[in-house]
């Protein structure tokens, strides 16, 4: 098959979506498939075999300049055309989408839809003032691109929901996003490597590390992060917070842990290259998170696979992740943080078989079963057509 895959989110954006993408690209090209990426420019994208970039214009919202954007003309749908693809993937509804859904008609192929974010939760980069109005129009346009589809994939149960709420009534797929979980595990990175990081971090061999990993924005709940663990250091002193990542709110987050006063508890890293993530993974304890806005929440399963415990905020897109006491703990309100880490980590015998459960129930989320539910729908979809 040729499968056009269409986004505006691709490298060297680092997103859910990109990395999503770039993984499905490259399964189903190892599957004996051709694939291309069609996206937008980017100032420090570089050439990649496989990706086709139109030239695009930088959101004007703060915290989304990353993004772009692009008019949907004729010339554009004319050059995929050519492209004489099979089926059309979009992983957008807006500029790429768009264009995948015209080229898709124009070509008479099937187009599959994967609904990755949810938007409801990035409306105040838009407007704050306009957010209920904008929530609304959201709800109708969404719903009508997975209608105007011809298969649409979830990548959780959560989402599903989201759209039950919508008024989507079509058939849909569950298939969560894979990721490469040889790669992470703790086999893989020496000890002194690992050491060195963690003393360049300012790390001491006697810490627990709790490590938070994503986007640093309002969204992520990272400002309550912050507050509940001021509150841990007072009786748990022997710990540090690594958050790793970069984001429109860095400086927000940095001036509240000085006014907490436990800016010295605080690593920010800033962005890391893609390649080191791993080890930003190996030198931490445990895994943490306060965020209800994922949709999937690739990081979650990263840090099981890398044999971190979880520690987070539970969210429905956990269900079938998260096994309580098994390979972590949740909890329900924010003011339950401290409590839930002392039960996690009071007992030594208990916390190590927790850590050592955490590798044990991921196997399902590899990118090559990733790559053969998705390569199931296109082709049971082409029998169709």
């Amino acid at each position: 098959m040729k499968i056009g895959l269409f986004t505006e989110a691709y490298f060297p954006i680092i997103s859910g979506v990109s990395v999503s993408v770039r993984i499905l690209k490259n399964e189903l090209t190892r599957l004996g498939h051709e694939v291309v990426v069609v996206t937008l420019t980017h100032p420090n994208s570089s050439e990649e075999e496989g990706v086709y970039r139109f030239k695009g214009k930088a959101l004007p919202m703060k915290g989304m300049g990353e993004y772009s954007i692009a008019r949907v003309s004729k010339s554009k749908v004319q050059t995929m055309v050519d492209m004489k693809f099979d089926i059309v993937h979009c992983h957008t509804e807006f500029t790429m989408g768009r264009l995948g859904r015209k080229v898709a008609k124009a070509c008479n192929i099937p187009v599959v839809h994967t609904y990755h974010t949810m938007y409801d939760d990035y409306l105040h980069f838009i407007s704050k003032k306009l957010k209920k109005p904008l929530k609304w129009i959201s709800k109708y346009y969404f719903r009508s691109f997975a209608n105007s589809s011809d298969e649409v994939i979830f990548p959780t149960m959560k989402v599903k929901e989201t759209f039950d709420y919508y008024g989507y009534k079509k058939p849909y797929h569950i298939i969560p996003t894979g990721i490469y979980i040889d790669r992470l595990r703790k086999i893989n990175y020496k000890k002194k490597e690992i050491n060195r990081l963690r003393k360049t971090l300012g790390i001491a061999e006697n810490e627990m590390v709790l490590l938070f990993l994503g986007r640093i924005s309002l969204e992520k709940n990272i400002e309550e992060l912050i507050n509940q663990y001021a509150k841990l250091t007072k009786s748990h002193n022997k710990t540090k917070l690594v958050i790793v990542g970069g984001g429109p709110d860095v400086d927000k987050f940095k001036k509240q842990a000085i006014n907490l006063k436990i800016d010295d508890k605080v690593v920010f890293t800033g962005m890391i290259p893609p390649n080191e993530v791993g080890f930003y993974y190996q030198i931490a304890d445990l895994f943490v998170n306060f965020s209800t806005t994922e949709t999937q929440g690739l990081t979650y399963i990263e840090a099981l696979a890398s044999g971190l415990p979880l520690l987070v905020k539970w969210d429905s897109n956990l269900e079938g992740v998260l096994e309580t006491q098994i390979n972590g703990i949740a909890f329900f309100e924010d003011e339950e943080f401290v409590k839930a880490y002392e039960d996690l980590t009071s007992n030594q015998v208990k916390f190590q078989k927790i850590t050592n459960n955490t590798t044990k129930l991921i196997d399902k989320y590899s990118a090559k079963n990733y790559a053969l539910s998705i390569e199931k729908v296109y082709k049971d979809i082409l029998k169709k057509a």
